[in-house]
């Protein structure tokens, strides 16, 4: 049993600076590598729409390109429990969901996807 309760209270809102000083640290940092990634409302409200999700979980992952040997920044958008689980769809693990509990990929890269 995990000793945390999430709550979809979990978050604040910060001033746009501070947010636009951080984008830009992690920006000078990685000049060369993927700032951000774009999703659209339907995948989110998809994931959120879960009758057990308190909200989700954004993990960092590397997907590869064997015939380049290219690894690429991936986000991952998972659904999360109350009691801090991950909620996974119902179907096989080596094919995509299309329903609450779905995880997500495919998100839009910037660049070149900037605004």
């Amino acid at each position: 049993m995990n000793k945390y309760k999430f709550s979809k209270k979990v978050g604040k809102n910060i001033p746009n600076n501070q947010a636009t000083t951080w984008i830009n640290n992690y920006q000078k940092k990685h000049k060369d590598g993927i700032h951000a990634y774009f999703y659209g409302t339907e995948i989110i409200h998809k994931i959120l729409s879960h009758p057990e999700a308190v909200g989700m979980r954004i993990y960092l992952g590397y997907s590869h390109d064997d015939e380049t040997r290219k690894e690429t920044l991936q986000m991952v958008l998972v659904g999360a429990r109350e009691d801090g689980s991950n909620i996974w769809s119902d179907t096989s693990l080596d094919k995509p969901g299309d329903g609450p509990g779905s995880a997500a990929d495919s998100g839009q890269p910037c660049p070149p996807y900037c605004g």
